[in-house]
């Protein structure tokens, strides 16, 4: 039985592009905001210049992604689908670069089951569903990766496409640079006599080194302030963390994405989350790994495309990244994915029905799958039964002023400290903290408490770096406790000597 007819290529790109469309679109509007998307969505409400400027200056990332989404709600609408629209449009064309790489490394058929896995799998259509850059980013990667390959091989159509998708992921994020030298790569896993010399294959990367580096010199002030706050809070970095099973719980999750939790001790009180853990690694070891030990990739392929898929993981000596991060890996793993696609018949619909029932439980969420705050919840539940005279204080990113503007519908008087200003540039310690940030929540909340201006004062806690509201609301008493999704904590605290 012929599961895919390779001799129509167009038909299947078609058909694949349909249902990578339809995966991002499906329910593109259910999941809350996280913090992150709350700033790009403030981002999306300021002037072209202002926000280039806003963004350049007050963030580690270049403004291609913003000028994207601001785009995406011009046309689509302000809200949480719209925001997302285009991001969802672009990544959901990235299974077109995936069919043409592996088809051209493998077969037709292989390329399908490839293209199809991007499809479907719950971690691809998060990054299109998504309002922020790491699913820009993957998709600029992918179709630069494929023109790459192109141009490797002498095409002109992909020199010139390598070239423009190259200085469009620099203007981006910054870690585009690693897809850079993945597709580079790309280059020597060619046999010699199809690729072109070495002379005219360096040209591009070249261009691109010349074109990113007044990019670095601007954010590189940014980088070390970064890496100072990092090491501040208490971060783990350098050989130790890359020794660490960090990469490994990062690597294993490049299917499924946040479906599954990281690798940690609290895995093991959670037995049917251990089975999935344990059959998503053995799906990826095989996928990713074991053609590298076998001879279904060609010698050039063997020899060279395995640092394609560890060099990303140099990341964990200077940051803690999560599998968004890492994510260029998908470019070999189309390809090792799509060799034992050719070779075994029935694999790659077997992949392929396991990616597609995994979206069933990400669709069923309402908060986003890497950190799990339900802002809607949490603000539609104090507006619900707040009363005149309470005021709320919320804690957490910097740019909470945002989340709570997009979901309040109430003229409740909120203060967002550490929050209400998340593009200002600001000043920093000797330990690299913003001083705007430095706000300690027990010592606010004693100085409202101190005031005795409220006697209700409700608190929304979007926990980045925050253990728990029971542990800063000092004096107050607790009246009122829910958890909004994993990250989040809402609850309302009492002056008693008020009453």
């Amino acid at each position: 039985m012929q599961l895919v007819d390779e001799s129509k290529p167009r038909f299947l790109i078609l058909l694949l592009s349909g249902i990578s469309l339809l995966a991002r679109l499906l329910f593109l509007g259910r999941k809350c905001f996280w913090i992150d998307e709350c700033l790009a969505w403030g981002a999306s409400r300021m002037d072209w210049l202002e926000m280039i400027r806003a963004v350049s200056t007050g963030t580690p990332h270049p403004p291609l992604a913003f000028v994207l989404m601001k785009l995406s709600s011009f046309f689509a609408g302000n809200g949480e689908f719209g925001l997302r629209f285009l991001i969802a449009i672009l990544v959901a064309s990235a299974v077109i670069p995936v069919f043409r790489l592996a088809s051209r490394r493998t077969t037709v058929r292989g390329g399908f089951w490839a293209g199809m896995v991007w499809a479907v799998s719950p971690f691809a259509v998060s990054l299109g569903q998504e309002a922020w850059v790491y699913g820009i980013n993957l998709a600029i990667s992918l179709w630069f990766a494929d023109f790459a390959d192109m141009a490797w091989r002498g095409s002109r159509k992909g020199f010139v496409g390598a070239i423009l998708l190259g200085a469009a992921g620099v203007l981006t994020q910054h870690i585009f640079v690693l897809s850079v030298v993945v597709g580079s790569v790309l280059y020597f896993t060619i046999d010699p006599s199809e690729r072109v010399s070495f002379k005219r294959f360096i040209i591009v990367p070249a261009v691109l080194a010349v074109l990113y580096f007044p990019i670095f010199l601007f954010f590189s002030a940014q980088f070390l302030q970064r890496s100072a706050r990092m090491v501040s809070a208490g971060s783990v970095l350098g050989f130790s963390r890359l020794l660490s099973t960090e990469p490994l719980s990062q690597f294993f999750r490049i299917f499924s994405g946040g479906l599954l939790p990281e690798l940690s001790s609290n895995l093991l009180d959670r037995p049917r989350m251990v089975s999935a853990f344990v059959l998503n690694a053995v799906m990826v070891l095989f996928l990713a790994v074991w053609p590298y030990f076998t001879r279904i990739l060609k010698q050039g392929e063997r020899r060279y495309l395995w640092l394609c898929l560890l060099m990303p993981f140099g990341l964990f000596l200077t940051d803690g990244p999560t599998v968004r991060q890492l994510s260029v890996i998908w470019i070999p793993i189309v390809i090792t994915s799509a060799a034992l696609f050719s070779r075994y018949r029935w694999l790659g619909i077997t992949v392929s029905m396991f990616c597609l029932f995994s979206l069933v439980p990400y669709y069923a969420m309402e908060v986003f799958p890497y950190h799990h705050s339900d802002w809607r919840t949490a603000v539609e539940t104090v507006e619900s039964i707040s009363q005149p005279g309470d005021i709320v204080v919320v804690f957490g990113g910097k740019s909470t002023s945002f989340a709570w503007e997009f979901y309040s519908n109430s003229d409740i008087v909120y203060l967002t400290p550490g929050g209400g200003t998340p593009f200002a540039g600001g000043g920093f310690d000797l330990d690299g903290a913003r001083i705007r940030d430095r706000v300690d929540p027990e010592l606010f909340l004693d100085s409202i408490y101190a005031c005795g201006d409220h006697r209700r004062v409700w608190v929304i806690l979007d926990r980045w770096g925050i253990p728990s509201i029971h542990g800063v609301k000092g004096k107050f008493d607790m009246d009122f406790f829910f958890s909004a999704g994993d990250d989040m904590e809402v609850g309302l605290l009492e002056n008693a000597c008020l009453e």
